[in-house]
């Protein structure tokens, strides 16, 4: 087998340390204090979440608007006339 890499255990070994401030950077102040930090960052989050569900609806509605714009447009056109006009098939009766 390998032998371990003395770098990668320097480096494991800092992420190890360093993975608790990782997870919670500004730890919320105990009591009364606490609850309004934390009510503020789901405030912030629900306002997150609500400006992209308002914004991708609204990028939907413009799209099924100009769906239903060029639906109508290519309707209303009259159709010019072919390019290639196809031959009168030969008549089957006899004089």
């Amino acid at each position: 087998m390998n032998e371990p890499d003395p770098n990668w255990q320097k480096l494991v070994a800092a992420a190890r340390r360093s993975a608790p401030e990782a997870t919670q950077p500004n730890p919320a102040p105990p009591g009364f204090a606490g609850r309004i930090v934390g009510l503020r960052t789901s405030i912030i989050e629900l306002a997150r979440v609500l400006f992209w569900r308002r914004w991708s609806l609204g990028v939907a509605l413009l799209c099924v608007a100009l769906f239903i714009a060029i639906l109508i447009i290519l309707r209303c056109t009259d159709s010019p006339a072919p390019l290639i006009e196809t031959p009168e098939p030969p008549s089957t009766t006899s004089p």
